[in-house]
Parts: C-alpha cells; structure tokens; sequence
C-alpha cells in the first residue's frame, strides 16, 4: 500500500473511532483532566486565556512525557501531591523556590543546565549532587517526587530560569511572531527556542508549541492560534517513527529527515473530505491519527475493541500494533 493511502486509512480510523471520543472535538484534553494527570491539571478557562501559569504548567507537565510510556507518566503524575505539584508546574511557586535556594547554580540557566549534577542515588534512596551533596535543595526533592532517572529533577528549574530570562512564555511568543514573516515560521522559531531547556529537546518542543497552535488537536484550548500556526509540525515519538519507517523503506532515520518526509505526505490529504469541521490541510493532525493508532498500550488502556482481534479495524495490517 503506497504511504499517501496507508495514512489516509489511519486518519479515517482515528476520525470514526478515536477523535471526539477518546480525545480532540468536544473531549477534554489529558493535560486539563485531574482523573488523568491529578494536580497538573489545568483549568480550561485559563489556559484558553492563555495566561503565563497555565502555559508554564503544560510545557512542564508535557515535558514528563519521555522514556515510558504514557500511561506510567499519568500514574507518577497522578500519585504526586499538589505541593509536590506546584514545584514543577507553577511559576509563582517556582519563582520563591528559586529565589531561595542556596545553590549559586541555580541563578543563572546556562550554569544550571551545565554544571547542577543533581541525580538519585539508588543505594541510599535519596537525591544528591557534586556540589553540594547533603545540602537540601528543591530540585533533588523534585528529583525524589517524580521517581525516575534522577536528572529528570532539573526539568522545572530549567524551564523557570529559561522562561523567566525570556520575560515569560506568552512574552516569548509575541517576540517570535514579531521575528518572524509568518505564523508558521513564529511556531518554528518558539519550537528551537523552548527545545533548549534542559532535557526537552526538539520532539517535546513541537509537542508542546503544536498542541497551544493547532485547534484540532483542543478546539478552544489553543491562545496561540492564528498568530502562531502548529499544523506543519511533527511530533516523531517511537510509534509514529515505526511507520514511517515502515512506509518510507529508506533514507536517513534523522528527526528531521522522518519529520520532512512526514509532511510532505500528510500535507496531500484532504482532510475536510473526512471530517468537515477539520482543517484542509494539517500534518500535526495527521500525524496524531497515526500515533493514537500505534500506541497500543494507550488504545488497550481506552478499551479499545481492536485488542485481541485479528483484523486490523483501520484497514492496514501491517501497521496495526495488535496484529505483531
């Protein structure tokens, strides 16, 4: 099956069984849902608005999303207590904790992206660091709070140092849509500057910038829209990666190489032929469609009735995650 009709199968799957139903349309998205991602929800109206906490929270919150899968990050997510919580996701909170930390490296972006070594140690079951080591600090308790791969702990105080530097995250995107010569162009320039905190990097960047600028994906729930236009971005995690590769056959297996032939072939389909209050053209929506159908544990945990068939529900086989 050529790559241009596997895609349109898969966006027609996702159109009649996932969107309006498990999310996108009328759904309420993971990130405002307390069931989901307890007190790193976010509520609606603020984030419609825009406001710097809200967008602080979601690129936080959002960031978590790596090395497992999401069902395990919704989990650690939700057992976290509102003040562990507000540590990682809330500027007001983060702002007091920053101003009062003992550590000097934890005053500038560039020395604490560089030099802070904060990490868990196993044996002892706590949080330490090369700097000082038995000095308690908030970043090793963020460290403990979220569980997993001890650099993790440094996410939020990057991003606060990061985004404080920057004026704020709804500053840094009217610097951008005045940077630049379009609203598509405004999207790429937040993706290179927010993919420089610490441990987000370009995937979780485009996932982040996409889902403020690309209505399908939250209508209502998109303040960076029309100024700042996400539709062009892709977002290549594991799963949409696997079918490119299926679909593709060869060429470098870059971000941007999978990303840029991803594009060019979701750019073709028409996607108001399938759903009428969808965009024309939007590869980020396409590009979803195909991971919500490869994530199998995700689909498994929805109640998805294709788990355990042996007939693939959007017509291609060969990409189904139960049919290998």
């Amino acid at each position: 099956m050529r790559a241009a009709a596997a895609l349109t199968h898969i966006v027609d799957w996702y159109a009649r069984t996932a969107y309006d139903r498990w999310e996108g349309g009328a759904q309420t998205p993971f990130y405002c849902d307390p069931a989901r991602v307890g007190h790193f929800a976010i509520a609606p109206a603020s984030l419609a608005a825009g406001r710097d906490d809200a967008l602080f929270r979601l690129l936080t919150m959002m960031a978590m999303y790596q090395s497992r899968r999401d069902v395990d990050i919704m989990a650690i997510q939700r057992g976290m207590s509102r003040t562990q919580a507000a540590a990682m996701g809330s500027t007001r909170t983060l702002r007091v904790l920053v101003d009062d930390a003992g550590c000097a490296l934890a005053r500038d972006a560039e020395a604490f992206d560089d030099r802070c070594t904060v990490r868990r140690d196993f044996a002892r079951d706590r949080a330490t660091c090369t700097y000082r080591p038995r000095a308690a600090c908030h970043v090793k308790d963020t460290t403990m709070a979220i569980g997993r791969m001890g650099d993790m702990g440094k996410l939020a105080t990057s991003a606060w140092l990061h985004v404080a530097d920057a004026g704020g995250l709804r500053t840094l995107a009217t610097v951008a849509v005045a940077s630049t010569a379009s609203p598509a162009a405004a999207a790429d320039y937040l993706v290179d500057r927010i993919a420089q905190i610490y441990r987000i990097g370009v995937k979780l960047a485009t996932m982040y910038v996409s889902a403020l600028a690309t209505p399908a994906l939250a209508p209502g729930l998109t303040p960076w829209w029309p100024r700042i236009d996400g539709n062009h971005l892709i977002v290549v995690d594991a799963n949409v990666g696997r079918v490119i590769d299926a679909l593709r056959r060869r060429g470098p297996r870059t971000y941007e190489a999978r990303a840029a032939w991803f594009r060019d072939r979701a750019a073709d389909i028409d996607l108001r032929a399938i759903r009428s209050d969808w965009p024309a053209r939007s590869p980020r929506l396409v590009q979803q469609a195909v991971y919500v159908f490869r994530s199998r544990s995700n689909r498994a945990a929805l109640g998805d009735t294709c788990s355990g068939t042996e007939t693939c529900h959007a017509g291609v086989p060969a990409l189904c995650p139960f049919e290998h």
